[in-house]
């Protein structure tokens, strides 16, 4: 069921467009051999007006209830670049610079154009309050196959009474967690280190610039390399990460790794936080990956997280400027569905997933570097994204790191 409020987690990517945080704008990247029509893509474009992106923020009537979704069929046009393409990654960096909005709209934006060598790149961008990664993928999917009848819309219901239940439920657990304060040490400490801003020692860096790399990766390789060493998928996804960040001088980093709650909002993520260093093994990281997912981020000592939902941007943003508390976000989206592989007789030849910031000059994140992982086609694609100049003065300098990290595990990637 498609929620019809937004969540926690979805105000606080919107507020991130209000000037509170970094910008973030998710993206996939596809990419064919053979030229895809402009024709072609419209229908696209078409179609993914009326399916899950198409929709906006708008506030309620009554003071206390949550913002809700509203249908909207307002986009961007369809950018189809006459210049051909020479390198994709500086090209999809600028795909997001345009004033995504998904309060007033528009919210996405669908952009291609030819590559030099041959072939089409496309680029969609959504708000990251719009859709988590699944979310932009399966909107893309459903575009991709023709099959995007219009995203089912609930009603959202009255306006008071979601403006009672919200304040019922802040007050009875409000009530009930400050009761628990005083038998509880572990609930009191729980509350201090949140209210004197324990970040876990991460401080926020001004993003300045963006540099961004892409790999490919033999996913029979990746896979043979985790079984090896008693690892999975996953935490070699993270390892590898983690001893890149170590080449560019952080040995040892708090990463931030998301997972899906199963809810109904935009962005059904919960967050689990995890220390690492650079020569930690893929095993010893997937027991505390395990450890993790069993203490998630969220509201400290048993207040509901709900709280925020009733304060204004400013207070609000001070208490959750970002879903985790990790300096380095490693999330893995995991296998791309088959609709996305073709898009009408065109079959891709490589699909990135990752998210990237719009104008980052002059906010400040403490996520020095974010990543993500997709498999298609018999390869995982690695996306890296940092803003930090301090930790990465070029995109040069961070595809040798992530090359010397992959050569830790017998790997190597192919840069795109």
């Amino acid at each position: 069921m498609i929620s019809t409020r937004l969540s926690v987690i979805d105000e606080i990517f919107l507020r991130t467009h209000r000037g509170y945080g970094i910008p973030i704008a998710l993206q996939g990247i596809w990419r064919s051999s053979d030229t895809v029509s402009r024709h072609e893509l419209g229908r696209v474009h078409d179609d993914l007006a009326l399916g899950h992106l198409g929709r906006t923020v708008a506030k309620p009537r009554i003071p206390g209830a949550r913002l809700r979704w509203d249908i909207s069929t307002e986009s961007f046009p369809l950018e189809y670049g006459t210049d051909a393409v020479d390198d994709i990654i500086e090209w999809a960096d600028g795909q997001a610079d345009v004033p995504l909005d998904p309060q007033y709209g528009p919210g996405w934006r669908l952009t291609a154009a030819p590559l030099a060598h041959g072939g089409t790149v496309v680029s969609l961008v959504c708000s990251h309050a719009l859709a988590d990664a699944h979310g932009l993928i399966n909107a893309a999917a459903q575009a991709f196959s023709s099959n995007s009848a219009p995203a089912p819309v609930l009603h959202p219901g009255s306006d008071a009474k979601d403006a009672i239940s919200m304040i019922l439920t802040v007050l009875v657990r409000s009530i009930a967690a400050t009761a628990k304060l005083w038998v509880s040490k572990k609930a009191r400490a729980e509350l201090r280190a949140f209210t004197t801003a324990d970040t876990g020692g991460v401080a926020p860096h001004r993003a300045r610039q963006m540099r961004a790399v892409i790999v490919d990766i033999d996913a029979a390789e990746w896979d043979s390399a985790a079984e090896r060493v008693g690892g999975s998928a996953n935490s070699l996804f993270v390892s590898v990460v983690a001893a890149t960040m170590s080449e560019l001088g952080s040995p040892a980093v708090t990463v931030d790794i998301p997972f899906r709650t199963g809810s109904g909002d935009a962005n059904p993520i919960g967050m689990a936080t995890v220390a690492v260093r650079g020569d930690d093994s893929p095993a010893a990281i997937r027991v505390a990956c395990k450890t993790a997912f069993g203490a998630p981020v969220g509201a400290p000592a048993g207040y509901p997280p709900e709280i925020v939902q009733l304060l204004p941007h400013r207070i609000a943003a001070k208490l959750t400027s970002t879903p985790g508390r990790g300096e380095v976000l490693c999330s893995n989206i995991g296998d791309i569905p088959r609709a996305v592989t073709t898009l009408g007789p065109h079959r891709s030849c490589g699909l990135a997933t990752r998210a990237i910031h719009p104008d980052p000059r002059g906010t400040e994140s403490t996520i020095r570097m974010s990543t993500y992982i997709s498999r298609l086609n018999g390869s995982y694609t690695l996306s890296l994204v940092s803003t930090d100049d301090d930790l990465v003065g070029s995109s040069a300098e961070l595809a040798s790191a992530v090359q010397r990290a992959l050569a830790t595990r017998n790997l190597a990637g192919k840069p795109w």
